[in-house]
């Protein structure tokens, strides 16, 4: 959707779009137009807070693959006032009895059960326990009905059946002009309608407003990316820890070719060994898979599951079992069959330069991998932190905010609700209102402002519909013009506050010519009293958007409570002994508005612990590789040593010698690392409207780390080398 100077990309579209596209376009084979509530259900004495209640078309079985149990399906949602339950759902309620044609009623609106239908999995694209009649939001008097033809109220998620075959393409190249057909003449805002294939939303949508969950395809690839580095620093891993015992292994080789083993017999072994360890450990890892995947699903907030039954991931084991095993055995295989039976015998097959210095980049390599997810994951965990901290422009310590979604009797009586609430103890003050700061339910508004310079402009932005005391209680600051007050009766229906964002979409270069301005729009016109100083209303991963603020109480769906620094504990007690008094028709539910707000960085904080998973089982396995090559390395010097502490060398100067080649292959992966990390960072932290200077203690705290892991695990085989009697070390391998 287009106005002058705001375009949204939503995937929520008008009530009349379905309807209109099914008669105009023969493709268009059916639609289900859907919208998400919630509310208070109650049936008997069971009374819940629902958060999945979906008002759905009767054509929502058409569309969909859900299954009723019980009842007609092409009846079940035809009717005002029917309702379908899932299975738990109608179990919750009713029992084991049969739900089909009992009541049950939904913030004091009644319904007849019509239908029960199978649990929805937990993979669906749409999640409900409920599904309500579009015919009942859609008949007169309903307070919705007004909604079903109009076209500029995007509040529908609309779904369609094409017809097999059907040109998308085509149909998608008439959308303007259906826009055209049904657009308001002279309106300035542009509809550009486009579809989306259901199986493509969850990972590739980039439109706000999706009715389910959505995963982030960037993600999935960087995580893919860091598993294949894990797996083949994991390889290298088995190659550099294979070719430290490399001398023992070569004497064997030596001896089956002196009694007559080809070299095609030898790779044959080397591979079968190679293949049976990683069948071992694919085992292993799927049976630690299985055992951690509810902490993981937790962990991550996702409904992983692992069916080895399915062709699909049958074969991606086995290919995965057929290259790594390819993998890790190639090189030990190759070289080691290569060599003549002299050269075996006498354990000089790995003394060449070449082989050497390839297993050192093999250690840079993984030491450069560790770093790099290390450098990584700092930034992550600075960024959040970053934005938990930074000052959002609002009040919001120790403000509690109860949820009465929609309930009539709460909103009827708020006032006296409020004042009731202010007499408790602790509690310093209350206000109420549609959202909270961070409540992700901004929604868009159509606007048109009359301009004093006798321009009009259209254009849309979030309203929050708020009491006389709601700017206050946030500290939310007037930077031009007043308040909303009581004091003024226009106030109470005519009166309307603006940010200095919404004054910039304006194209106003002054607050103060904001004043004054008329606004055309739902339910009555407006008019600026006062401008608003910004606050990050969403979460700081956005700039500052245009927003609005106006009185509207049968909108209002919270309330915020101030509570005191003073035993807060004690006040809450209060607060949940004393609701039950004053509301004793709905149950408690609250949050708390600073927990609620850094939600919103959930799936950012859930990327840097996987993150900081991924840094730490790099960081081992190239410990693991880094401590293969060391044994490899005071093998191949044993002699040296012994001769250099015959010469009068101490155990920390034969120490530091040793060390010093490994300590300049982290330092070398250090450095590979660090400008790759930057770039990586520097692009993940551009998604971010407000985020931190990559300083440069990041690296070198990074760097400084690796060094410190690669001394600890290299001092194992160092110190107990040096340690060796000289005697000892000289005759070795003689």
């Amino acid at each position: 959707k287009q106005t002058p100077g705001v375009t949204i990309r939503s995937a929520q579209s008008a009530a009349p779009v379905g309807p209109a596209l099914k008669a105009e376009y023969p493709v268009v084979k059916d639609y289900v137009r859907l919208i998400l509530s919630e509310g208070l259900a109650k049936s008997g004495d069971k009374i819940f807070e629902e958060r999945k209640i979906f008002y759905a078309d009767a054509s929502v079985f058409n569309i969909f693959s859900f299954s009723l149990t019980n009842g007609d399906p092409t009846n079940a949602l035809k009717d005002p006032g029917s309702i379908v339950l899932t299975e738990s759902t109608a179990s919750k309620y009713f029992g084991k009895e049969d739900a089909v044609g009992k009541q049950i009623s939904i913030d004091g609106s009644n319904f007849k059960v019509t239908g029960v239908l199978a649990d929805v999995p937990p993979h669906s694209h749409i999640e409900f326990d409920f599904l309500v009649s579009m015919a009942t939001a859609e008949q007169k008097g309903s307070g919705f009905d007004w909604l079903f033809t109009n076209w500029y109220s995007n509040n529908f998620h609309t779904y369609l059946r094409i017809e097999e075959n059907a040109d998308i393409r085509k149909l998608s190249a008439d959308m303007k002009a259906f826009d055209l057909r049904h657009g308001e003449t002279g309106s300035t805002t542009l509809h550009q309608y486009a579809f989306e294939k259901l199986t493509e939303i969850y990972l590739h949508s980039d439109r706000q407003d999706q009715i389910g969950k959505t995963g982030n395809a960037s993600n999935l690839y960087i995580f893919s990316a860091i598993a294949i580095f894990l797996i083949v620093i994991a390889c290298i891993n088995f190659v550099n820890l294979s070719t430290a015992r490399f001398t023992v292994r070569a004497k064997e080789v030596g001896i089956k070719k002196v009694a007559g083993a080809s070299r095609k017999e030898i790779m044959i072994q080397f591979f079968s060994e190679a293949f049976v360890l990683t069948g071992i450990a694919i085992g292993a890892a799927l049976i630690i898979a299985y055992s951690l995947l509810p902490v993981f699903n937790n962990f991550t907030g996702k409904a992983i599951v692992i069916n080895l039954f399915q062709p699909v991931q049958v074969l991606s084991i086995l290919g995965l079992l057929v290259t790594i095993s390819l993998l890790a055995g190639a090189y030990p295989a190759i070289i080691l069959s290569g060599f003549t039976p002299i050269v075996s015998l006498k354990g000089k097959a790995m003394s060449s330069g070449w082989s050497i210095s390839f297993r050192k980049a093999l250690v840079v390599f993984q030491f450069a991998t560790s770093v790099i997810l290390v450098i990584c994951t700092i930034v992550v965990y600075r960024q959040m932190d970053f934005l938990q901290r930074k000052d959002r422009g609002f009040n919001s310590t120790q403000t509690m905010v109860i949820n009465f979604e929609g309930d009539r009797a709460v909103r009827s009586r708020f006032e006296s609700v409020k004042a009731k609430l202010n007499n408790i103890r602790g509690v310093e003050a209350v206000t109420a209102s549609s959202n909270v700061p961070g409540d992700g339910k901004q929604g868009g508004w159509s606007m048109d402002f009359a301009m004093l310079n006798g321009d009009t402009l259209q254009t849309e932005m979030p309203v929050y519909l708020v009491d006389f005391d709601f700017t206050k209680q946030y500290g939310l600051s007037v930077v031009h013009g007043r308040e909303l007050s009581a004091a003024y009766a226009a106030d109470t229906i005519q009166s309307m506050l603006i940010n200095e964002t919404a004054v910039k979409k304006l194209g106003l270069t002054d607050p103060s010519q904001a004043i004054g301005v008329k606004v055309g729009m739902y339910p009555n016109d407006a008019k600026i009293v006062g401008v608003l100083k910004d606050f990050h209303f969403e979460g700081l991963q956005k700039a500052v958007t245009p927003l609005a603020m106006r009185i509207l109480p049968d909108n209002f769906r919270l309330l915020s409570l101030k509570l005191s620094g003073n035993d807060l504990r004690s006040t809450i007690k209060n607060i949940e002994s004393q609701w039950s008094k004053i509301v004793p028709e709905r149950p408690l539910e609250y949050v708390f508005l600073d927990d609620s707000f850094n939600r919103q960085y959930l799936a950012e904080i859930r990327f840097g612990q996987v993150f900081a998973v991924f840094a730490t089982i790099a960081i081992l396995i190239a410990c693991l590789g880094l401590f293969g090559l060391a044994l490899f390395s005071v093998q191949q010097r044993t002699k040296e040593i012994g001769i250099r502490k015959v010469l009068g060398a101490g155990v920390t100067s034969i120490a530091k010698t040793i060390s010093s080649q490994f300590v300049w292959l982290v330092m070398i992966a250090v450095v590979v690392a660090s400008p790759v990390a930057y770039i990586l960072m520097k692009n993940w932290l551009q998604q971010f409207a407000f985020r931190i200077d990559l300083s440069l203690w990041i690296f070198v705290l990074a760097g400084v780390s690796a060094l410190v892991i690669s001394l600890i695990t290299i001092s194992y085989h160092t110190i107990r080398a040096a340690l060796v009697n000289p005697v000892e070390s000289i005759k070795a391998d003689q």
